[in-house]
C-alpha cells in the first residue's frame, strides 16, 4: 500500500460529503463548478443511495452513478465510495423485517432512519454484501475513484433472537462447555452459574461511554462486548471482500466516539485507512488531539479526517463549532500537520428535505454559497502547494507512548472505582494532557498489539488487564533499554475481568519485581493522605490505591503519607536489563501526572520540543531519514499565545523567518520549514 493517495498526486485533499441523488441532474454541473470554484478537489459519494441503486429488489441503475462518476473525472475531483448499508431501502426492512435492530429493552427499529439494521443479521449481511459487490463491480474500477468508506459512523449493539442464538454460539465456541464457563467467571456467587449456553442472558451492554454501574457480572458484559465487535468486524470484513475482488482502491471508514462500544482498534485491522468523525467545537478542540494522536499510528499511512462541520453544526439544535473562518482553517491545519491528507466537510449542499435540514454545509439548498467560503478557498490553495513538502516530510514516530485499550474504556464502567471516573476522559484529561502541557510529541497505541520497538518511554496506565503475551513482550522491549510506566489501576484484572487468584497484579508482578500488600480507597478523604516523592514533592491521591511490598532489587520512589496506607510504597522502580519498570500505586491530582511525566521522560532521554501553553500544538515534521526538517505550530485558543522553540526555519504561510519566540494571534496556524534541511 502506498504511504500516500497517489504517487501521482501529491496535493493535499480537501472537498465534501455531496448526496446528488437528492438533486436533478441539471443541478449537479453547477456544484462542481463551485467546487472548482474554491479549489476542492475530492468528494465522498453514494454512502445513502442504497434506494437509487436498487430501487426493487433485484434490480440495479448505476448509470446515473457512472455518468456523474465521468462528471466528477471531467472536473478533476476525486471520488470516495461510500457503500450505503447504513440505509437500507423501505422493500428490505418491509420485506424483511428480521433486519431491524432490536433494542436492549425490547422496540424494534422502525424504517426512516440510518444505522437502524441488525449488523448480526444473516439476511441483512446477504443484501449488503450484494449491493456492495454490485458497486464494486459496476463503478471500482472508475477512473474518479480514489477510495472507499464503509457504512457510515458504525456503532451499536443488537439484542434481538437471532443475535441471542449467535452470542450462545460465541459462548460456546469460546468455552467449549458450560461447566467452564461457570468456572472461569465464578458464577457459584449469587448462584449465577448456568446449566446451558442458552440461559445466559444477552444483558444491557453499553460499555464505555457512559457510567452505568452494571448490575449483571462483568465477566458477561465484557464477553457481550466482544461478542457483538466480533459481529462489526465480520460486518465490515464481508464488505471489504465484495470490493477488493474488484478495486484496488484503500479502504476507511468514519469512527465516531472515542473509547465506547466499538472497539477501534479491532475494528480498523480490517481497513487500510484510519478515518473519524470530528465535531468538537473550538472551546473543545482539544478534545480531539487524542484522536488524531491515535489515528495517526494505527496504520502505516497518513489519516483521513472524513467529518467535520465546515461552519457550524446539528441536526436540531445548532451550534457554531469553529466559531468563525479562523476556526476552520486552524483546526483544518491541525489534522493535515498531525499526520492527515485528507479533509471532507460534512456537507456540501444543504438538503431540502429530512433530517439535518439546518447543518453547515459549503451551499444552500437554493445553490448559494454559506459563510466561510474565502477560507476553503484558502485551504485548497495552500495544501495544493504545500502538500508535496509535507508528504515528503510527515510527522514522525514519537518516542513516548501511551498504551490504550478500548476493553478499558468497558471494565470501567461496569466497574467505575468513582464518581467521574470515565477512562477516555482520564486518559484525555491526566496522561495525554500531561504530555501536551510539556510539549512532548507522543503516540496514542494499541496496548494488546502496538509494535514497541520504537519507543525509549511507554505509559500504560489504567489498563485493567494485560495479557501474559503482552506482558512478555514490554520485559523484552524493556530488558532492550526501555522504560515503562506502568499504573495506577493497571493489571489488577485478568482477561476475563475477574480477580487474580495467586497473586494480586497477575502476570505483571514479575515485571515490577514485587506485589501488592495493601489495596484500600482514599475516597471521600483524600485530603489525609498524599503520595510524597523524595524531595518532598506530594501530590494528594484520589480513587482506588495499592501500596507495593518492599523487595529487594525494588527502589522506592515515593510513599503513601496519611490514610490506610501511610508509611508504604506508593510508587517504585524495578530494573531489568538495560531498562527500567517503574510503577504507581495511586492516582495523583494538582497536575501531577505533568510533573511526572517530564521528569520520567527527561530521564529516559526525551526532552521537550518547546515550551508553550497546553492548548499549543508543537508538531515536529521529518524527513525520510528520521531529521526533523520542520514543525507546524497551532494555537488552538481564541486568544494570544506565547510559544518559544528552538528552531531555524522560515513560516511557509508568511514567508517570515521564526524569531524564536513569538506571541501567537488567536487560532493563528504556522509551518516552520527548516532554513538549512540538510
Amino acid at each position: 500500500m502506498s504511504a500516500t493517495i497517489s504517487p501521482s498526486n501529491s496535493s493535499l485533499l480537501i472537498g465534501a460529503s455531496w448526496y446528488p441523488e437528492m438533486w436533478s441532474e441539471s443541478e449537479w454541473p453547477k456544484d462542481l463548478a463551485k467546487m472548482q470554484e474554491i479549489g476542492f478537489n475530492a468528494v465522498r459519494l453514494f454512502e445513502f443511495a442504497w434506494k437509487k441503486f436498487e430501487p426493487r429488489e433485484g434490480e440495479f441503475d448505476f448509470a446515473w452513478a457512472i455518468d456523474l462518476l465521468d462528471r466528477c473525472q471531467e472536473a478533476g475531483i476525486r471520488v470516495m465510495l461510500g457503500t450505503p448499508t447504513a440505509a437500507p431501502p423501505a422493500w428490505l426492512t418491509t420485506n424483511y423485517p428480521e433486519v431491524l435492530e432490536t433494542k436492549a429493552d425490547g422496540p424494534v427499529a422502525t424504517h426512516g432512519k440510518r444505522k437502524h439494521y441488525n449488523h448480526h443479521s444473516a439476511t441483512y449481511r446477504h443484501f449488503c454484501r450484494k449491493i456492495v459487490g454490485e458497486m464494486a463491480r459496476r463503478l471500482g474500477g472508475h477512473p474518479a475513484v480514489f477510495s472507499w468508506q464503509i457504512d457510515n459512523e458504525m456503532s451499536g449493539f443488537d439484542y434481538g433472537e437471532e443475535t441471542r442464538k449467535a452470542f450462545h454460539g460465541w459462548l460456546e465456541k469460546r468455552y467449549g462447555t458450560v461447566e467452564t464457563l461457570n468456572e472461569t467467571w465464578g458464577l457459584n456467587f449469587w448462584s449465577q452459574a448456568y446449566d446451558r449456553f442458552d440461559q445466559v442472558p444477552l444483558c444491557t451492554s453499553e460499555v464505555g461511554s457512559v457510567e452505568v454501574p452494571e448490575r449483571h457480572h462483568p465477566s458477561l458484559i465484557i464477553a457481550i462486548a466482544r461478542f457483538q465487535n466480533d459481529g462489526w468486524e465480520s460486518f465490515i470484513r464481508a464488505q471489504c471482500e465484495e470490493i477488493r475482488q474488484h478495486s484496488q482502491a484503500p479502504i476507511t471508514t468514519n469512527m465516531t466516539g472515542y473509547f465506547g462500544g466499538m472497539n477501534w482498534y479491532q475494528q480498523n485491522e480490517v481497513l487500510d485507512v484510519a478515518g473519524y468523525s470530528m465535531y468538537a467545537d473550538v472551546d473543545h478542540y482539544h478534545y480531539n488531539l487524542p484522536r488524531f494522536d491515535r489515528m495517526r499510528r494505527q496504520k502505516d499511512r497518513p489519516f483521513w479526517l472524513l467529518e467535520t462541520a465546515p461552519n457550524w453544526s446539528g441536526g436540531g439544535r445548532q451550534w457554531n463549532i469553529h466559531h468563525d473562518a479562523g476556526g476552520v482553517r486552524a483546526f483544518s491545519w491541525l489534522s493535515y500537520l498531525l499526520g492527515g491528507e485528507l479533509i471532507l466537510y460534512w456537507q456540501w449542499r444543504s438538503h431540502w428535505a429530512g433530517q439535518e435540514m439546518l447543518h453547515g454545509t459549503h451551499v444552500t439548498s437554493a445553490g448559494n454559497w454559506a459563510p466561510n467560503k474565502d477560507a476553503w478557498a484558502q485551504i485548497a490553495r495552500e495544501g495544493r502547494e504545500l502538500g508535496p513538502w509535507l508528504q515528503e516530510n510527515p510527522p514522525p514516530k514519537a518516542e513516548v507512548g501511551l498504551l490504550t485499550s478500548f476493553e478499558a474504556g468497558w471494565g470501567f464502567s461496569i466497574d467505575p472505582v468513582d464518581t467521574g471516573m470515565q477512562y477516555s476522559h482520564r486518559i484525555r484529561d491526566d496522561f495525554h494532557a500531561a504530555f501536551l502541557e510539556n510539549q512532548l510529541w507522543r503516540d496514542i497505541i494499541c496496548s494488546e498489539s502496538a509494535p514497541l520497538d520504537s519507543y525509549k518511554i511507554l505509559f500504560a496506565p489504567m489498563l485493567p488487564s494485560l495479557s501474559p503475551k503482552r506482558v512478555d513482550e514490554l520485559r523484552a522491549w524493556v530488558e532492550k533499554g526501555g522504560v515503562l510506566v506502568t499504573g495506577p489501576l493497571t493489571g489488577y484484572r485478568t482477561e476475563e475481568f475477574t480477580a487474580h487468584r495467586e497473586q494480586e497484579l497477575g502476570p505483571l508482578t514479575e515485571l515490577l519485581g514485587t506485589d501488592t500488600e495493601l489495596g484500600f480507597t482514599v475516597q471521600w478523604v483524600e485530603d489525609r493522605c498524599r503520595i510524597v516523592f523524595s524531595g518532598e514533592e506530594s501530590y494528594a491521591s484520589r480513587n482506588w490505591c495499592v501500596a507495593f511490598a518492599e523487595k529487594e532489587g525494588v527502589e522506592v520512589l515515593a510513599r503513601y503519607e496519611g490514610g490506610y496506607g501511610d508509611g508504604r510504597a506508593a510508587v517504585i522502580a524495578h530494573s531489568i536489563g538495560q531498562g527500567k519498570v517503574i510503577a504507581l500505586g495511586g492516582m495523583l491530582m494538582e497536575g501531577g501526572y505533568a510533573t511526572m511525566a517530564r521528569r520520567f521522560c527527561e530521564e529516559a532521554g526525551v526532552f521537550p520540543m518547546g515550551q508553550a501553553n497546553l492548548r499549543v500544538m508543537l508538531i515536529p515534521r521529518a524527513n525520510a531519514g528520521g531529521r526533523v526538517t520542520g514543525y507546524g505550530i497551532v494555537n488552538l485558543r481564541e486568544e494570544p499565545s506565547e510559544v518559544a522553540l528552538d528552531f531555524a526555519g522560515t513560516d511557509a504561510f508568511s514567508g517570515e523567518p521564526w524569531p524564536g519566540k513569538k506571541t501567537l494571534a488567536p487560532l493563528q496556524v504556522l509551518l516552520l520549514r527548516a532554513d538549512n534541511p540538510e
